[in-house]
């Protein structure tokens, strides 16, 4: 399942179970990573935060002692977009074109958005990778399922070089930049996965999210992690209670 300063907040209804209308005009809380409103106030800074201390299927998670299981097939169906890239002031975040799609267990989330995370979200045995990629779907009836894939230091990732070296700096609006990108080059041709039930990752930490996270990183070249790390600094939520969740794993060896 990737999610913003009041300037941003038409981005967080983006990615959240769209509320009734009469809940529409409510102006979330202002929210951080760090200080009096980081992860740790997040459910006290507006009712509709609540499930941010008050959840049990919260993510980020470590991964630790996944369970061996024969899990459904992921099928990809990504097609190339155009490119258009906010820094909301948390995230750099991609809009994605309509037509991009996840099927799995029958049901089909459409790719929405991706963005980043720096370290990683997820940890494995309580480490964190450099940077986590998130893409996001939603299906018809707003359930939503989201990708995590690592990001580890190597070669330069080329699909993504369009995108860092237009990537903006500091909070703004939206804007296009001049080149395509298709998800699919974003992802490990190994598609073996940790899967387990959470939460989106930032306010208003809706629960019923379900998470795919790749076993299999991908790259970026040290100097596109710097790129990454300045801008981003650190927006990566601490790692939340298992609650008795099951994680699922169809590698064939652990991390």
């Amino acid at each position: 399942m990737h999610r913003w300063s009041r300037a941003a907040a038409p981005a967080m209804v983006f990615l959240s179970m769209v509320p009734p209308l009469s809940a529409q005009a409510h102006h979330p809380a202002h929210w951080t990573y760090s200080g009096a409103a980081g992860p740790a106030h997040w459910g006290s800074l507006d009712p509709a935060f609540a499930r941010c201390s008050m959840g049990h299927a919260q993510s980020p998670i470590d991964i630790s002692a996944p369970k061996s299981h024969s899990l459904p097939r992921l099928s990809l169906h990504y097609q190339e977009t155009g490119i258009s890239v906010v820094n909301n002031g948390h995230t750099i975040q991609v809009a994605y074109d309509p037509g991009s799609s996840l099927e799995i267990e029958g049901t089909r989330y459409q790719l929405i958005q991706f963005h980043f995370h720096t370290p990683s979200e997820h940890t494995f045995a309580g480490k964190h990778a450099p940077a986590e990629l998130h893409l996001v779907h939603r299906s018809g009836d707003g359930r939503l399922a989201v990708i995590g894939v690592l990001l580890q230091p190597g070669e330069e990732n080329a699909a993504l070089a369009p995108l860092w070296q237009q990537m903006p700096a500091v909070e703004g609006p939206a804007r296009h930049i001049d080149a395509r990108i298709n998800a699919q080059d974003l992802v490990p041709a190994q598609h073996t996965s940790y899967r387990y039930e959470g939460s989106l990752t930032t306010p208003p930490c809706t629960e019923g999210v379900k998470w795919i996270v790749m076993t299999t990183p991908v790259t970026l070249s040290e100097q596109q992690l710097d790129k990454l790390r300045t801008i981003l600094h650190d927006d990566s939520r601490p790692v939340q209670r298992l609650d008795g969740r099951t994680v699922a794993s169809d590698a064939t060896s652990s991390r």
